[in-house]
């Protein structure tokens, strides 16, 4: 596609808002010419719109057969989503997350990409280390005045060579980590970040110079998007990035974040189907070695049905 033309992801936006309009009013005259008229007015369009149908389709098609999601769609309080319209969202997050995302502009952007369930280790120029975790991004950005680590997606686990003159950045989500002679973790999620130090201190600005923070050893911080900074909390040293050893450590997370920090370990998408799951509070430990097992366990503890579409796609409901 040339410049001015929409991208991939807006002509996805595009066929999903005609395939819900086309679901909801079928026999609408004009709203089926109208959608001829954008079908044939690109070349792409039919393209697009034919794998969001078939995705949709597929996916609908076996969750609507699968008993344990019926059964728990039909228990569901009155008002809420039916299994159809849950298998519709479901598809959603599959068409938008799963068989659309493109690593190519990550990839160019990138100085060492982590693929999934590999952790890299870069022995920076300076002497510093940098892990990073599975499913990891980032860019390096070294100069006389500034050493910066651009977290592009992921996780990294950080430890900082000394040097005064040159200070070790690393920007996520539009928001940086300043260290001060330190082992620190920074995690970027979907809305935010969280950083976490194990030694000495880290100064963490959120987007605003006016709102930063310092925070010391075995001290945790998320910060948003929006520039805001949480409040700080006391971590225990042995589950700061615990995945360095194998292990997923766990105190009082929701789901929907244990589920997300799993995801790197796993191929394809996990899709929690409602967010009172997704909200269920988790404390343990977890051997990386068999992500399948964890993620069985889960399930298990939590009674939560599984429904696999194919090798990448898991629905938890």
């Amino acid at each position: 596609m040339t410049a001015g033309e929409p991208t991939i992801g807006e002509l996805r936006e595009q066929a999903i808002d005609w395939l819900l309009k086309l679901r909801d009013a079928p026999d609408d005259i004009k709203l089926n010419a109208d959608f001829e008229v954008w079908l044939t007015s690109d070349k792409h369009h039919a393209d697009v719109y034919e794998r969001v149908r078939c995705l949709m389709g597929d996916a609908s098609r076996l969750l609507s057969n699968d008993p344990a999601f019926i059964k728990k769609a039909s228990t569901r309080k009155s008002g809420s989503s039916t299994g159809r319209s849950l298998a519709l969202s479901l598809c959603l997050a599959l068409v938008t997350g799963a068989f659309f995302a493109l690593d190519v502009p990550l990839r160019l952007r990138a100085d060492a990409i982590s693929g999934t369930a590999e952790r890299q280790t870069l022995y920076l120029p300076d002497g510093s280390e940098l892990i990073l975790n599975a499913d990891t991004a980032v860019s390096l950005k070294f100069s006389s005045s500034e050493r910066r680590i651009v977290v592009l997606k992921g996780e990294v686990f950080a430890t900082v060579a000394a040097d005064k003159t040159r200070p070790f950045v690393v920007e996520a989500n539009g928001g940086t980590t300043t260290a001060l002679g330190t082992a620190f973790d920074v995690e970027m999620l979907q809305n935010g970040t969280n950083v976490t130090v194990l030694e000495h201190s880290v100064q963490v600005e959120a987007g605003d110079a006016n709102r930063s923070i310092r925070i010391g050893e075995n001290q945790k911080v998320a910060y948003d998007e929006d520039g805001s900074i949480g409040s700080v909390e006391s971590v225990d040293p042995l589950s700061i990035a615990a995945w360095r050893q194998g292990r997923l450590v766990f105190e009082n997370r929701p789901l929907s974040s244990v589920v997300a920090e799993l995801e790197r370990y796993l191929p394809g998408r996990i899709v929690i189907a409602g967010a009172d799951i997704g909200q269920r509070r988790i404390t343990g430990s977890f051997d990386l070695a068999d992500p399948q097992a964890v993620l069985r366990d889960l399930t298990v503890a939590f009674d939560v049905g599984v429904t696999r579409l194919g090798p990448y796609l898991t629905v938890l409901h």
